[in-house]
C-alpha cells in the first residue's frame, strides 16, 4: 500500500496524542452517572442500580485506559453499548439519545481510521432499531419521521464540530512542526558555528605558532626546517581556502547563483592529482584505476571539488584502502571511489547527504570536518547534470558513485599506477587491480 493511501486512511486526529485527556474525560462522565444513580434512587425513580452499574464501568475503563491502548474503537464501542443498554431499559430520552449521537460520530471520525469510524457507526446505529420498534415513544409514524429529521439535523451539526475540530488540530500540528523546525534550525545553527570555529581554529592556531617561531627564530633556524614550516603553512592556508569555499557554495548552489564553467578535460589527471594532494602524508594505499583518453565536460575546479570532498571522506573513514576506477555508463562517465572501511550504517545512508551530518558531532568529535562534503559534492555535480550516490561494499566497505557527461573518449591506456606513502611495497590489493585492468 502507498503512503498515500495510508495518510488517507489515517485518522484525522491520533488517538495516542489524546488518550489521556480523552480518557480522563471519560471517567469524569462516568463519576456524574453514578452521582446521578444517586439521585435517581433517592427519588425513588427507576433504572437507579443500572445506572450505578454503567457510571462504575465508564469510570473503570475510563481510568485503566489513560496510558494504555492504541485505538479509539474499543473504549467506543463499550460507550456506545453501556448507551444503548441504558435507553433500551430504561426508556429512550431524547437529551441521551441526541448527545449520544453526537458523541458516536464526533469521536469515531476524529480518532478512528474512515473503515472502522463507519463500522463504528453502523454498530451504533443498529442500536436505533430496538429503540423505534419496542419503546413506547415512538407510537406513529410520524414520530418516527420527526426523530428521522432531527437526527439528521443532528448529524450535520456533529459535522460541523468534527470539521471545526480536524481545522483546529491540524492548526495546532502546522504549529507545533513550525516551533520544531524553528527549534531544528537553532540546533543546527549552534552545530555549524562550533564545527567551524573548532575548524578555523586548528590551521590558524598552527599558522599563528609558525610564524611567530619563524619571526623570532629565522637566523637560528636551519634551511631544512624552514622549508618544512612554509610547508606547513601553506597547506594549512589551502585547508583554510577549501574549507571557505565549501561554507560559501552551498547559500550560492541553493539560490542558482553558482557560476559553472564547463569545459573538456581528462579526468584521469584529475583523480591523480586531487588523490595526491590528498593522501601526500597519510598511510592509506590507494589505487587510480582510471583509464587515459576519457574526456568529461563539467567545470574542472568544481570537478576537483568533488573529488577532494570524497577522497578526504574515504581518507577519515575509509580503512587503509582506496580505489579510484572509472567506466562508461550510457551517455555519462561513472567514477567510483571505494574502500574497505567500516561502511556506512543503514540508517545514516540518507542523512550522509544532508548539511552538516557527521558519525560523530559536539565537542567529542573524533574527525575533522563540518559535515559539508559529500551534500555539496550531490549539489555540484547534480548541477553539472550528473549525480552522486551511496553503495555498500562487499564484504566491508564503502562506494560512493558519481557521474558527468561524457563528451570524447579515445582509445584508453591501459596503464594502472598505484600508489602507496612512504616507500613501502605495493600490496596485493594494488598487483590484482592492476592484473585485472591490465590484463
Amino acid at each position: 500500500m502507498s503512503d498515500s493511501m495510508v495518510a488517507q486512511l489515517a485518522a484525522p486526529i491520533s488517538y495516542t496524542a489524546v488518550r489521556t485527556a480523552y480518557n480522563a474525560v471519560r471517567a469524569v462522565a462516568g463519576g456524574i452517572v453514578m452521582l446521578a444513580s444517586v439521585a435517581i434512587f433517592i427519588l425513588g425513580g427507576p433504572g437507579a442500580w443500572l445506572a450505578l452499574g454503567a457510571g462504575v464501568v465508564m469510570t473503570a475503563d475510563g481510568l485503566a485506559r489513560l496510558n494504555r491502548g492504541e485505538s479509539a474503537i474499543y473504549p467506543l464501542v463499550l460507550d456506545v453499548t453501556i448507551t444503548g443498554a441504558g435507553l433500551f431499559f430504561n426508556g429512550v430520552s431524547a437529551a441521551v439519545v441526541v448527545a449520544g449521537i453526537l458523541y458516536t460520530l464526533t469521536t469515531a471520525l476524529l480518532l478512528l481510521p474512515p473503515p472502522r469510524a463507519l463500522a463504528v457507526i453502523g454498530y451504533a446505529s443498529l442500536w436505533g432499531i430496538p429503540l423505534v420498534f419496542l419503546d413506547p415513544m415512538f407510537e406513529t409514524s410520524s414520530d418516527v419521521f420527526a426523530w428521522l429529521v432531527t437526527g439528521t439535523l443532528m448529524v450535520y451539526v456533529a459535522l460541523l464540530l468534527i470539521s471545526a475540530g480536524v481545522a483546529l488540530h491540524r492548526a495546532r500540528a502546522a504549529h507545533h512542526e513550525a516551533l520544531e523546525s524553528e527549534r531544528r534550525s537553532s540546533e543546527i545553527k549552534n552545530e555549524f558555528v562550533s564545527m567551524v570555529s573548532h575548524e578555523l581554529r586548528t590551521p590558524l592556531t598552527s599558522i599563528q605558532g609558525f610564524t611567530e617561531t619563524l619571526s623570532d627564530s629565522w637566523e637560528l633556524l636551519e634551511a631544512g626546517e624552514i622549508n618544512e614550516f612554509l610547508t606547513i603553512m601553506h597547506d594549512e592556508t589551502t585547508h583554510l581556502t577549501n574549507l571557505v569555499e565549501d561554507i560559501l557554495v552551498i547559500p550560492r548552489l541553493d539560490a542558482g547563483h553558482l557560476r559553472l564553467d564547463p569545459e573538456e578535460f581528462d579526468i584521469r589527471e584529475e583523480a591523480f592529482s586531487t588523490a595526491e594532494t590528498i593522501f601526500r602524508d597519510s598511510h592509506k594505499e590507494y589505487v587510480v584505476s582510471i583509464p587515459g583518453g576519457v574526456n568529461v565536460f563539467a567545470d574542472k575546479i568544481r570537478v576537483d571539488q568533488v573529488l577532494r570532498n570524497l577522497l578526504e571522506n574515504a581518507r577519515k573513514y575509509g580503512g587503509d584502502q582506496v580505489l579510484i576506477e572509472g567506466s562508461v555508463s550510457g551517455e555519462r562517465y561513472k567514477v567510483v571511489i571505494s574502500d574497505n572501511g567500516p561502511g556506512v550504517p543503514l540508517d545514516q545512508r540518507t542523512q550522509i547527504f544532508e548539511h552538516f551530518e557527521q558519525g560523530s558531532k559536539g565537542d567529542g568529535r573524533s574527525e575533522t570536518g563540518v559535515g559539508l562534503g559529500l551534500p555539496i559534492a550531490r549539489k555540484l555535480l547534480r548541477a553539472m547534470n550528473g549525480d552522486l550516490w551511496f553503495e555498500p561494499r562487499f564484504p566491508t566497505g564503502s562506494r560512493f558513485c558519481f557521474t558527468m557527461t561524457l563528451k570524447d573518449i579515445t582509445v584508453p591506456e591501459t596503464t594502472d599506477v598505484a600508489t602507496q606513502q612512504q616507500g613501502s611495497p605495493v600490496s596485493m590489493f594494488h598487483q590484482k587491480q592492476s592484473e585485472r585492468v591490465v590484463g
